[in-house]
């Protein structure tokens, strides 16, 4: 199973700085596409006593489990990050593919696919990258610090058991206080990036953790895994529900009657052993009372996922997650009805299906913080974030409102108090959000469209959909010099000789290639679903490994890593479960190109043989493939050409 193995930060460090000055990008995220903002408009919020810049940002999903994710959701403008939810179970075997964005979204994803302690440094990492990008002024602002206040807030699951643990306590405790590991990190920071020792990195990350619990945790647990985080760890507490909890008659209603996702079936067990709307009032209100005393914030989360049933052949698992449209209308609708129970006295953090054009009227709804998921995998990625924010900026400046809360009074149709408006507010909001017709099935039918043509190690039609749809940003673009070749292959003839014999024509026809960064690939198939053309950017492409450790680990499967040897390169690749080795030393200008039997001398780097030599004489009828050669120089003159930064050849340059 693909397994996420972390960049060392000095490498993070580089190839943000000099992607940004040779590429005017981050993490293939290019500068137009960065939130910034000089002008009046107060998007500021507060959640859980903290002050965010904005009210965006990702839910605890794919966005948030690595470094790099933290910095590109908070490039386009998020400012509460709600980090990917850990717990005690940190080896797990999640199927594969896991996320299916072709309509309206299902994932069968669980929790972090890193070890806690990988966990731990991946956020402090990130949190640090993001200052480090601020004291650079990456967004080009007149001010600096303009709308930069950012929130870490903890993701947590999934059993009292498992969160009393010592493991957990040791990792709450370590994100409240990250200094030893700050100033580890602090001393790998790059010589040449030494401006940036010395700034007053935050310590204390995060003092608000989001709870997600199992389907079907008994109320009476969730009560105590709460009260322990409030009382024992010191931290606020938003609670997130699921949407069950409104009942079978009113969820179906929506879902088939007003929504027409006949299609689905939600898992019937979900009505039995979620937690109902009266004991999620009841338990609620008995932790609020503990918070006011210990002067916390407890809140709710709308929504959870939906479980329906898997009835198509992308996952494996026979049930699957529901996101996007209809788990939008069906997350404000249970907005709607805790407000009528609560009024706006009790916070409420929202994720379902939000989007650019749906992300101003949640505002105006009071929620905070405003998650996304579903729609940053779609094609733009993380680029389609700043048109949030862009959005709210306008039909603030169209209302004439200064502030977030002024906002909220002048949209809708109570303009005399700020808590009867976000009253009204979730009502207007409710009523137009089940009166347009693009959350309904007839409006999310449709898939990616697929052409006939078949992925291959080079060329595609370049339409680029692969990159910003990967959450890792596992998938990129690098430079090559088109060739046509015609090659001969080396056979091990009859007492070991080697014979000349016929090969073939290697023809790469365009400059512009992709590739796939190994380590960052969690196998998702979500480059999959969006790729016009069959089998697969992630599996199809050049896969790229940080080290012979990850690629030994993926045996069986084609990939390559490049090491440094004194004044050599080697490029390893492993193709169709042969081993072959490249070794370029551009110095002397000599390479030698092996097999498991064959080791060729060449000329670097136009490739003439020099002289074969044949290190296994009984292999007779062995066969060097000299288009595996080829095209290897090709990748690695290629991936290594540092006019175009990437993950690969940061470390070389």
């Amino acid at each position: 199973m693909a397994e996420l193995h972390p960049l060392p930060f000095a490498h993070l460090i580089r190839r943000m700085f000099r992607e940004f000055e040779k590429q005017q990008s981050i993490f293939d995220l290019p500068k137009q596409k960065f939130y910034r903002s000089n002008d009046g408009q107060d998007t500021s919020v507060e959640f859980c006593g903290m002050k965010a810049a904005t009210p965006v940002g990702p839910a605890a999903g794919p966005q948030t489990q690595m470094a790099q994710n933290l910095v590109l959701s908070w490039l386009g403008g998020s400012r509460i990050l709600e980090l990917k939810t850990v717990q005690i179970l940190d080896q797990l075997k999640i199927a594969r593919p896991c996320i299916d964005m072709t309509n309206v979204g299902y994932n069968v994803e669980w929790s972090q696919e890193l070890r806690l302690e990988q966990s731990l440094r991946e956020y402090v990492a990130g949190h640090m990258l993001i200052e480090m990008l601020i004291a650079a002024n990456v967004l080009e602002q007149n001010d600096p610090f303009a709308k930069t206040e950012m929130i870490f807030d903890v993701s947590v699951g999934y059993d009292l058991k498992g969160i009393q643990s010592e493991p957990i306590r040791n990792w709450l405790n370590s994100i409240k206080d990250a200094t030893a590991l700050v100033e580890e990190l602090r001393q790998q920071i790059p010589a040449d990036f030494s401006q940036y020792r010395n700034l007053p990195y935050k310590t204390n990350l995060a003092k608000s953790i989001t709870l997600s619990t199992f389907h079907g945790c008994p109320a009476q647990e969730i009560e105590s895994i709460v009260h322990f985080l409030l009382t024992e760890m010191d931290y606020h507490v938003i609670i997130k529900m699921n949407p069950p909890m409104m009942g079978k008659e009113k969820l179906e209603y929506l879902l088939y009657d007003r929504l027409g996702y006949h299609d689905l079936e939600v898992n019937p067990k979900v009505y039995q052993v979620n937690i109902t709307f009266d004991d999620a009032v009841q338990v609620v209100r008995r932790l609020k009372s503990t918070a006011d005393r210990l002067d916390k914030t407890v809140g709710v989360k709308f929504s959870n996922t939906l479980e329906v049933v898997n009835k198509g052949k992308f996952f494996s698992d026979e049930i699957m997650y529901l996101s996007g449209p209809p788990l939008h209308v069906l997350a404000m609708a249970l907005v709607e009805d805790w407000r009528k129970v609560f009024g706006s006295e009790m916070p409420i953090s929202f994720s379902a299906g939000i989007d650019q054009h749906n992300f101003s009227d949640a505002v105006a709804a009071g929620l905070v913080p405003i998650t996304t998921c579903s729609d940053l995998l779609k094609p733009g990625g993380y680029g389609r974030l700043y048109k949030y924010l862009l959005n709210l900026e306008s039909k603030m400046r169209e209302l004439g409102a200064v502030s977030v809360s002024d906002y909220i009074i002048k949209w809708g149709s109570r303009k005399d108090d700020i808590d009867a408006a976000i009253i009204a507010n979730t009502s207007e909001v409710m009523a137009k959000v089940l009166a347009d017709p693009r959350y309904s099935q007839s409006k999310n039918k449709s898939v990616p469209r697929k052409i006939d043509s078949h992925l291959v190690l080079f060329d595609c039609i370049n339409c680029d959909k692969c990159i910003p749809v990967c959450p890792n940003d596992a998938n990129f673009y690098y430079e090559l010099q088109p060739l046509e070749v015609e090659y001969a292959n080396y056979c091990i003839g009859p007492e070991g000789i080697v014979e000349e014999i016929p090969g073939g024509v290697l023809r790469i026809e365009k400059s512009h290639q992709i590739a796939n960064y190994a380590d960052f690939c969690n196998e998702c198939g979500n480059c999959d679903v969006f790729c016009p053309e069959h089998g697969g950017p992630y599996i199809k492409k050049p896969r790229f490994f940080g080290s012979r450790e990850s690629w030994e680990k993926l045996d069986g499967q084609n990939g390559f890593w490049i090491e440094k040897r004194e004044s050599a390169i080697v490029l390893h690749g492993r193709i169709e479960d042969k081993i072959y080795a490249l070794r370029a030393d551009s110095t002397h200008h000599h390479a030698h190109f092996l097999d498991e039997a064959l080791v060729l001398q060449l000329e670097w780097p136009s490739l003439e043989v020099i002289y074969v030599e044949n290190c296994e004489p009984e292999l007779v009828g062995h066969v060097l493939d000299m288009k595996v050669c080829y095209q290897m120089a090709a990748l690695l003159k290629g991936i290594l050409n540092d006019q175009m930064i990437n993950y690969v050849n940061t470390a070389f340059t």
